[in-house]
């Protein structure tokens, strides 16, 4: 991806690829983790008001799912502020709306952080654990 524009595109073309008929307004909801997005929901608005489930392909949720991520990073890099979800509402005349969620979900810990293994059998042993090492 090399713009937030770009994923934006990315975004709206894939989902009105898969809109058949009249409608109203395409969504694409998700929370946003550090490796990927979890529960993408994908739905539309027909032409009468009735929400509805919009069919999707593999290969487009993988594109959607890049582009969200890439909107996350940006927003850190230029905010300094972390999402934690997002909704894409898509418009027939191409406008569109976003809104970011930027809660943490309760309950949900996410850390970068990696753990040495002989650290942590060392960190075991001081706190009186016995750990063998094989």
């Amino acid at each position: 991806m090399k713009s937030v524009e770009a994923a934006y595109q990315l975004i709206a073309h894939t989902l009105s690829a898969w809109a058949q008929g009249g409608w109203r307004t395409l969504r694409f909801q998700a929370p946003v983790y550090r490796a990927t997005c979890g529960g993408m929901h994908f739905s539309l608005i027909d032409e009468h008001g009735n929400e509805k489930a919009l069919p999707f392909e593999w290969n487009g949720v993988d594109c959607v799912n890049r582009a969200t991520l890439y909107l996350r990073d940006d927003l850190i890099k230029t905010t300094g502020q972390r999402i934690w979800g997002m909704t894409f509402t898509l418009y027939p005349d191409g406008k569109f709306n976003i809104e970011y969620d930027y809660n943490m979900p309760e309950g949900y810990e996410e850390t970068d952080e990696t753990v040495d293994l002989l650290q942590s059998l060392e960190g075991l042993q001081k706190q009186g654990i016995d750990v063998s090492k094989r």
